[in-house]
């Protein structure tokens, strides 16, 4: 993708000119759809959240690429050393149009939280899937059961967040604040795409992030469609001591039901959804190919 991006006929952003200047292509028009997804992948999962103003993007920076760059004629425009590519959606099947600029530019004040990891996610490549997928198999609609349980306006902590499911589901929000920990980083840039308001992001392992020194305690704990089988049961039982309430969402052994082929579940998956259940008070309840827990 990288040597390609100089071929590439990008077309010069005249709206935007004098305050943001920016050159853009668009799937099917400019370069084929499975270049521009290719490369939508790649700055989606690689890239670093930056502030485009008020809006917050997902931006790729390439210092070394060497891009023609300007209003001229794409035959005349000066080489720029340096460039940065962005979306303008966190889906493959909505995003469109693919924007550049020197890697120099700021848009703004630039306060967006950090994502960087020392570790590789098999989702960051399918981040743009993940809200498709999603809605596809239809869980989403286990939704308005969550709702109807009324947890109390709390501060929430996601456990295995993946695309923001709980802040899509309206169980967490900017007023009680919700604090995010998810292991894949692209997954991770889809949830701040939507919910920019979002500070409080830990792109690492669950258990990592569980076993940082101190003990951290927790209003509301949740842990949605499939990420709390990944919790091991030890964690399950310490985490109910260290929290006000703890909602746990399980898969049923099912592997074949998750998102990803590349994705499968652990070991201790049962051992993990028995103690759930085993919780003291805890209730549970079969929705689809899950187990909710509430504790």
């Amino acid at each position: 993708m990288i040597s390609e991006l100089p071929t590439w006929a990008w077309k010069w952003a005249s709206t935007f000119e004098g305050g943001a200047e920016h050159s853009y292509v668009i799937k099917g028009r400019h370069i084929d759809e499975t270049t521009y997804e290719r490369a939508a992948r790649i700055i989606h999962g690689a890239g670093t959240p930056r502030k485009f103003y008020r809006r917050l993007n997902i931006e790729l920076h390439l210092p070394q690429v060497d891009v023609p760059f300007g209003r001229e004629p794409l035959g005349q425009r000066p080489v720029q050393r340096g460039v940065k590519l962005w979306l303008m959606s966190h889906r493959t099947s909505v995003s469109k149009t693919l924007n550049i600029a020197p890697v120099t530019a700021e848009y703004g004040r630039q306060d967006a939280p950090a994502t960087a990891s020392d570790s590789d996610s098999p989702w960051d490549l399918a981040a743009l899937d993940f809200d498709d997928a999603l809605e596809a198999s239809g869980v989403l609609a286990l939704g308005e059961r969550l709702r109807q349980l009324g947890l109390e306006a709390r501060h929430v902590t996601d456990l295995g967040s993946r695309a923001g499911a709980a802040l899509d589901l309206g169980l967490a929000c900017q007023q009680h604040g919700d604090t995010a920990v998810e292991s894949g980083r692209g997954l991770m840039h889809s949830l701040l795409f939507k919910h920019q308001w979002v500070r409080d992001v830990h792109v690492l392992p669950v258990e990592e992030f569980l076993q940082a020194p101190g003990e951290r305690r927790f209003e509301t704990v949740v842990s949605l469609f499939g990420a709390a089988s990944y919790l091991r049961p030890e964690r399950i039982r310490s985490l109910q001591a260290r929290s006000e309430r703890l909602v746990l969402m399980h898969h049923l052994g099912r592997p074949e039901h998750d998102f990803f082929a590349e994705t499968h579940l652990p070991d201790w998956s049962e051992a993990s959804r028995a103690a759930a259940t085993a919780l003291p008070g805890a209730k549970s309840e079969r929705l689809g190919d899950y187990l909710l827990t509430l504790a």
